[in-house]
């Protein structure tokens, strides 16, 4: 099998196995901010005195929160590019959900992982294919 037909079969396998909707998916639960969104992608930017902007593809500020991991959950929940999203009060509950969202992404890498040392020869690639894949599917899986 050649790494094509190797994405192509991957992103065929995950999108008839309904992949996980952050964080519909992950039991959010208490009080939450509902935060409105510019319905495009989002990046992390820089800190500003314990703040963390998002921009959107163009480099515009779209908003600022005050943790990494409430940026992350905003990223992640932004997949499918809504309108708003509502982020739990409690900065221990968002930090638990993204580590669940984050575990559940791992472990559909290290299934790609085995198929890929089992099918294709030499792990060069592995890299860009699991970045393709990924890149289809519209998922990030941020450190």
């Amino acid at each position: 099998m050649d790494e094509k037909n190797f994405i192509a079969t991957w992103i065929q396998s995950l999108n008839s196995e309904s992949i996980k909707s952050f964080p519909k998916d992950f039991n959010v639960v208490g009080e939450c901010k509902i935060y409105k969104l510019p319905q495009k992608g989002l990046l992390i930017g820089k800190e500003f005195f314990g703040e963390f902007e998002l921009l959107d593809a163009e480099g515009l500020e779209v908003l600022r929160v005050d943790s990494y991991e409430k940026a992350k959950f905003i990223i992640y929940a932004n997949k499918n590019k809504p309108d708003s999203v509502c982020v739990p009060h409690n900065n221990s509950t968002i930090k638990e959900i993204n580590i669940k969202y984050e575990m559940y992404l791992d472990s559909i890498i290290k299934r790609i992982d085995h198929d890929y040392r089992k099918k294709i020869s030499g792990l060069k690639n592995f890299a860009a294919v699991l970045d393709q894949i990924f890149k289809h599917l519209n998922l990030r899986r941020m450190k």
